[in-house]
């Protein structure tokens, strides 16, 4: 079950032919195409003047700030066992974008890197052998390196970092103005009381800012951190000493919220936090076929608290006809759309939409890793009359 597209229309090409000969009425007709991949390079093809105005960079950058509060998930980015990042497209064609396009280039030998997450059409990677990190944009290739912050590392380099999160404002171009967080653990092997660092980067700064930390009494998972508000959060494993780890990137400082009290979420072996409405923090636990949804709102002392939100039967929504089906677990979340990824046992990883209940089958996979979520505008101005037909090429083989 697919949904249904939320863009507006293109107005007729007719209608738009009828306009005065004015570039600039034009252009703010076509900043209102759907954002889809297709709609440039396929609108491009109209007749020449369309296609000077689509491909100019400044209508790019006009076109990419137009629709930044409504992105579109492209597809997913996940490590395969050679911890290179490769990219999984989730668009139907003709918006389905080959995985090769976003591929990042060929990695040296004899260096180490981790894929940390990916946010407002940015990605992060850290590069442990050079202690830097990688701020790369996909759509254009563009990267920036920033070094990692040298309070942070120790005599062995950067193996402790565990996290790390990118985000920009909204609006603002990527690569333009972002900042960058790292999440370091203070000790090879986790025990009581141990100690988490963060860092927060500034690139209109250009400025690491002071270490933050905290207690922790159970060790990070390997889920991306999600943004809610102001804050990132990490979800911290463990069936007592479990909780979510928040780092407020106003004030710089790290806290530990505790798991909702429930028998369900204490012995639950897949947990996710969730983006929920009006930037209220959540969590879901999915145990079988069964998903909990919670959430933490304020009561009337304005004292905050979980209270369950919602029960999901996935054997009723996926339709499961075998006890093997209802084996699952959350591999990724969309916290612009509140969408969850879970794997089966029968390896077929799938899209569901907590809002709306509709899912969607994604594609098989016997890699049980973290996906991270690829939300942004495929618009590009490189041969961008080329692009549409090229890619229909490509994905109908």
């Amino acid at each position: 079950m697919r949904s249904r597209s939320s863009s507006p229309a293109p107005p007729p090409v007719a209608a738009l032919a009828a306009l005065p000969d004015d570039d600039d009425i034009l252009e703010e007709v076509l900043l209102r195409l759907p954002p889809r991949p297709s709609s440039l390079p396929r609108d491009s093809l109209v007749c020449k003047r369309w296609l000077r105005i689509l491909s100019d960079p400044r209508f790019l950058r006009r076109f990419r700030a137009f629709h930044c509060r409504s992105p579109q998930l492209l597809g997913l980015f996940f490590e395969d066992l050679d911890d290179v990042p490769r990219f999984i497209p989730t668009l139907d064609p003709p918006d389905r974008i080959p995985s090769a396009r976003f591929s990042h280039a060929p990695l040296p030998g004899r260096e180490s890197w981790n894929f940390l997450g990916c946010r407002h059409g940015l990605a992060l990677l850290l590069n442990r052998t050079r202690l830097e990190v990688t701020v790369w944009d996909p759509i254009t290739g563009d990267q920036l390196y920033v070094a990692a912050p040298p309070e942070m590392l120790n005599s062995e380099g950067a193996e402790f970092v565990r996290h790390g999160a990118v985000l920009c404002e909204d609006g603002r171009v990527p690569l333009e103005a972002f900042k960058v967080v790292l999440l370091a653990d203070g000790c090879r092997r986790h025990h009581v009381d141990a100690q988490v660092f963060a860092s927060l980067y500034e690139s209109e700064t250009s400025v690491w800012s002071s270490l933050t930390s905290t207690s922790i009494r159970a060790p990070l998972s390997d889920q991306p951190s999600i943004l809610v508000g102001n804050s990132l959060y990490w979800l911290l494993l463990g069936y007592v000493d479990g909780g979510i780890l928040e780092f407020n990137l106003d004030r710089k400082s790290l806290a530990v919220i505790e798991h909702p009290v429930g028998a369900h979420v204490a012995v639950c072996p897949s947990l996710q936090i969730l983006r929920m409405e009006a930037s209220g923090l959540g969590l879901a636990s999915l145990s079988g076929a069964n998903i909990q949804l919670w959430e933490r709102k304020a009561d009337s002392g304005c004292v905050a608290r979980w209270m369950l939100h919602k029960i999901i039967d996935l054997g009723k929504l996926l339709s499961l006809r075998s006890p093997m089906e209802t084996w699952h677990v959350i591999v990724g979340y969309d916290e612009d759309g509140h969408a969850i990824f879970i794997s089966s046992r029968a390896h077929q990883v799938s899209m569901v939409q907590l809002k709306s209940m509709q899912f969607r089958n994604l594609f098989e996979s016997k890699l049980i890793t973290a996906y991270h979520p690829f939300t942004s505008f495929y618009a590009t101005g490189r041969g961008i009359g080329r692009e549409y037909a090229g890619a229909e090429t490509s994905n109908n083989t």
